[in-house]
């Protein structure tokens, strides 16, 4: 006995010429020629053309007695920047209120641009002394917080609320320098 319902089904399935793995797979492509002679062997992980060594650390020479540690420098120069963006929010604030400190002056009899940058110049100073590693940056630093709470001693009879702000942003820059000094290097005993 046949059975038909089998028979059938074998008539459905496709035949190895109808199969699509019948076909014969395509050539592997031919492997690149050697790189030419006069090029230099690549090194390993070469992602650029940059020359060897070129992103390599360079390391600092350590520092001398006197100047600061890598921390201290950069909390000494990030907290002197702060002090410049203080006295920045000051100047805009008193040109939207109105309010002329004596860097300032009036909007409509302003400063010279010597005078208007006065409260900068101290701060500005400290930051380069602690970029360029000077030894006596703590004391360019506690000068330069003396002479921004001069500025805000000028404006306390005129604008008390402007010389508050300005002294305490004084006073920050007076501290920092003044706690910059225990990240100085010492001398070896």
């Amino acid at each position: 006995m046949i059975n038909r319902g089998y028979a059938a089904h074998e008539m459905d399935l496709p035949t190895d010429s109808e199969h699509p793995a019948a076909e014969p797979l395509p050539r592997p492509p031919l492997p690149l020629p050697a790189p030419p002679v006069f090029l230099p062997p690549a090194l390993p992980q070469t992602y650029d053309l940059a020359p060897a060594g070129f992103y390599t650390a360079r390391l600092q020479p350590p520092p001398d007695p006197g100047q600061f540690t890598p921390a201290w420098r950069t909390l000494f120069i990030a907290g002197w920047i702060g002090v410049l963006l203080g006295f920045a929010a000051v100047w805009q604030a008193c040109r939207v209120a109105g309010v002329a400190p004596w860097w300032l002056g009036p909007e409509t009899n302003r400063r010279s641009f010597i005078i208007i940058s006065m409260p900068f110049m101290a701060p500005f100073t400290a930051v380069v002394a602690g970029i360029a590693r000077f030894r006596v940056a703590c004391y360019i630093g506690v000068a330069a917080g003396l002479v921004t709470l001069a500025v805000a001693y000028a404006d306390r009879n005129r604008f008390p609320g402007v010389a508050v702000v300005e002294a305490f942003i004084g006073c920050a820059g007076l501290l920092i320098s003044i706690g910059a000094f225990a990240g100085r290097m010492r001398r070896p005993r």
